[in-house]
C-alpha cells in the first residue's frame, strides 16, 4: 500500500515524482528587502535531494511593507510585488529542478492580520472587524477600488511567479489571511457584491482567478490552500467552504490544499501539538473526504502526518491525492528518501511546535534536540 505514495502523479500538467508535498512553511530566510537567501536555496536543495515531490514556499507578499526594516525585529517576508524578484528566484527554481523536484510559490496578503507599524497604515480587510482580545490596529474596510487594486496585485504576482520558473502558484486562502477574510462570514459582513451570500464571499477569489488567467493563460497550474473550518464562532465551516471550493474550481483553480484555523483567533488548530498516536494524525481528513465528493481536481491534505501507513491509507481510500507536511521535514529534510529506501519508522518530529512558535523572529530550524535559548 505504501508504494502508492511513491507513484508519479500530476496537477494540471505538472508531473510529480511522488505524492509527497512540503507544505508552505515560514522559513525566515530572507534579506531585508524580501529576497531569498543562500541559506534558503540550500534548504530547498536538501528537500529536493530528499526526494520530496513538490516544495511549496513560504507565502510571498503581493505588496510591500512601507516601514521595513523596523525595530519590531520581524523577519522580512518574501516579496513578489516587483519584477526585481524574478531573477533571484530563477536561480533557486533551477536548482530544485536539477534535483528532480517541482516547486510552487505561495502568495498572499495578511488582510486584517497585517501589522500597521510595518504596513505603514491600518490593515485592510473586507470588513472592519477587529481581532478579538488584541491590540493590533483594527482593519479598514476595503472599498471596491481597493478590491480591484488587490486583485491586480495578485494577478501580477502570479505572472512573476511563472516568469521566475516556478511550476505552479498557490494562493494562501487559509489561516485568517485576506482571501480567507473574504470567504468567512466572521470577517466579511459586507452588503455589496463581495459580501453576504456565499457566492458573493467567493467573488473576490473568482475575480483574482479570472484576472490571473487573463495574464498567464489557462495552462499554468493555479492552486489554493483554504480553510474548511475557521474554528471560530460564526466563521467559515465545511458546507459553505465546499460551496466556495466548487465555485473557484469552476473559475479555474486546479488543486486545493485542505486546512483550517486562523492565526489570530484559532492558532492551535493550524499546527496541533502532541501528535503521538496514529489516531491524532491527519486531523483535517474529514474535510478532504468531503471535498473529493464535490470537485474533480487533485486534493492535497495537510495536518499532522507522521506515519507512512496513515498517509498511504488516505491516498488509497481516495480521501486525498497528495499528502503534505511541514514540521516533519524541518527535522528531517530527507524523510521521504528514508521511507523510499525502506525505513518506514514514523517521522521523528515530536510536534512540540517550537519551530512554529519562533518563526517570526529567527530562521527556521528544529528545536527538539536543541531548545530555544533566549540568548541566541
Amino acid at each position: 500500500m505504501i508504494k502508492k505514495l511513491f507513484e508519479p502523479a500530476s496537477i494540471k500538467g505538472m508531473h510529480l515524482r511522488n505524492r509527497f508535498v512540503r507544505s508552505a512553511t515560514a522559513e525566515g530566510m530572507t534579506t531585508f528587502d524580501g529576497h531569498p537567501t543562500r541559506e534558503l536555496e540550500e534548504l530547498y536543495c536538501k528537500l529536493a535531494e530528499g526526494e520530496i515531490g513538490l516544495i511549496i514556499t513560504c507565502g510571498a507578499c503581493i505588496e510591500a511593507w512601507q516601514n521595513y526594516p523596523h525595530t519590531l525585529g520581524f523577519r522580512s517576508p518574501f516579496g513578489i510585488y516587483e519584477d526585481r524578484y524574478i531573477e533571484t528566484w530563477q536561480k533557486i527554481t533551477r536548482a530544485v529542478h536539477e534535483r528532480g523536484a517541482k516547486i510552487a510559490m505561495q502568495i498572499g496578503h495578511l488582510g486584517r492580520q497585517d501589522i500597521a507599524e510595518l504596513r505603514g497604515s491600518a490593515p485592510i480587510a473586507p470588513s472592519a472587524i477587529p481581532i478579538n482580545g488584541s491590540d493590533v490596529v483594527p482593519p479598514r474596510q476595503m472599498n471596491v477600488g481597493d478590491i480591484k487594486e488587490i486583485v491586480e496585485k495578485f494577478a501580477q504576482a502570479c505572472r512573476r511567479v511563472k516568469e521566475a520558473g516556478f511550476d505552479a502558484v498557490q494562493y494562501h486562502g487559509a489561516h485568517g489571511n485576506l482571501i480567507n477574510n473574504f470567504m468567512s462570514p466572521f470577517t466579511n459582513i459586507r452588503t455589496d457584491d463581495y459580501g453576504g451570500a456565499v457566492e458573493n464571499r467567493a467573488r473576490f477569489m473568482v475575480d483574482v482567478i479570472d484576472r490571473t488567467r487573463q495574464l498567464i493563460g489557462t495552462d499554468y497550474p493555479l492552486m489554493i490552500k483554504m480553510n474548511f473550518n475557521d474554528f471560530v464562532d460564526g466563521g467559515l465551516e465545511k458546507d459553505e467552504a465546499l460551496n466556495i471550493a466548487d465555485r473557484i474550481t469552476r473559475a479555474g483553480i486546479d488543486c486545493i490544499e485542505v486546512s483550517g484555523g486562523t492565526l489570530s483567533e484559532s492558532k492551535d488548530h493550524i499546527s496541533v501539538k502532541g501528535i503521538h498516536k496514529k489516531e491524532q494524525e491527519s486531523y483535517f481528513q474529514i474535510y478532504a473526504k468531503a471535498l473529493k465528493e464535490v470537485v474533480a481536481i487533485p486534493v492535497i491534505l495537510v495536518g499532522g502526518h507522521r506515519t507512512p501507513n496513515v498517509m498511504a491509507r488516505i491516498v488509497e481510500d481516495g480521501a486525498a491525492d497528495f499528502v503534505s507536511m511541514s514540521r516533519p521535514l524541518i527535522r528531517e529534510p530527507g524523510l521521504i528518501k528514508r521511507w523510499k529506501n525502506g525505513n518506514f519508522e514514523k517521522a521523528k518530529c515530536i510536534s512540540c511546535n517550537q519551530c512554529f512558535d519562533n518563526w517570526i523572529l529567527r530562521p527556521l530550524r528544529c528545536y527538539a534536540d536543541e531548545p530555544y535559548d533566549e540568548g541566541q
